[in-house]
């Protein structure tokens, strides 16, 4: 051994190596991934997605928004008609999906096999999605049993249909909470206080037209919410059938 020369190559993966990440790159950057999950999000919010809500949403100057969806409809992510608004093109909508896809899953994960709370996964989530392969994806949620829903009460399949209206637009009676769309910590943890949790039932009573207030029944109290509640949380009627 003495005259032989030791091969010190050490054995780890190209993108672990200084200068190699390239190597391993996913096709599109975060930040253009972020920005289609941004405009996916919009789309079912907005009849018209505009590049200044673009911009509200993503925390950026007009300008910077207004880059960033001429380096998308280049990439054929989008479609942009001048005043007529932003919308995905084929190519666009499966990249949005399968991050909407990878989101709920990590979701789901993070709170059902690591114990996080379930108002503080949102973020963590954010991240991970655009590191985390369709394959991994997939495996992570055949090992929970394939939910149906993250545990804000989305679907993981976002191609399924949505039954659910805002609180707001619901008529008084019986309902369920469906899904909840502000994942913000303070607001999942005053939900979670008030008892307005995916798959709770509970008693519209009746609203209070002049200042948007709707009182409910849930769980034997009486509880009063405003237009931030009655706008993201989204319900079903109470007879709806939850799958398994």
């Amino acid at each position: 051994m003495s005259g032989s020369q030791i091969d010190l190559t050490l054995r780890v993966p190209a993108s672990c190596r200084p200068g190699q990440q390239d190597r391993t790159k996913r096709l599109f950057s975060e930040s253009v991934e972020e920005y289609m999950d941004c405009i996916y999000r919009l789309q079912t919010e907005c009849e018209v997605v505009t590049t200044g809500e673009i911009a509200t949403y993503m925390f950026v100057s007009p300008g910077s928004a207004t880059t960033m969806v001429k380096k998308l409809a280049d990439l054929g992510l989008v479609n942009h008609v001048p005043y007529q608004g932003i919308t995905l093109t084929d190519h666009g909508k499966k990249l949005a999906t399968q991050l909407t896809r990878a989101h709920r899953v990590l979701k789901r994960f993070l709170v059902d096999e690591l114990g996080l709370p379930w108002s503080d996964v949102h973020e963590l989530a954010c991240k991970l999605e655009h590191y985390v392969g369709e394959d991994v994806i997939t495996r992570m949620h055949e090992k929970m049993g394939c939910p149906h829903f993250c545990p804000h009460g989305s679907p993981i399949d976002p191609d399924q249909p949505d039954p659910s209206v805002r609180l707001q637009d619901a008529e008084a009676g019986e309902l369920q909470v469906y899904r909840i769309t502000d994942e913000r910590v303070p607001f999942l943890e005053h939900l979670e206080s008030i008892g307005l949790v995916p798959q709770t039932r509970f008693k519209a009573v009746g609203s209070t037209k002049i200042d948007s207030l709707i009182h409910l029944l849930v769980d034997g109290s009486e509880i009063t919410v405003g237009p931030e509640v009655a706008r993201h949380v989204w319900v079903v009627p109470g007879d709806f059938e939850f799958p398994d």
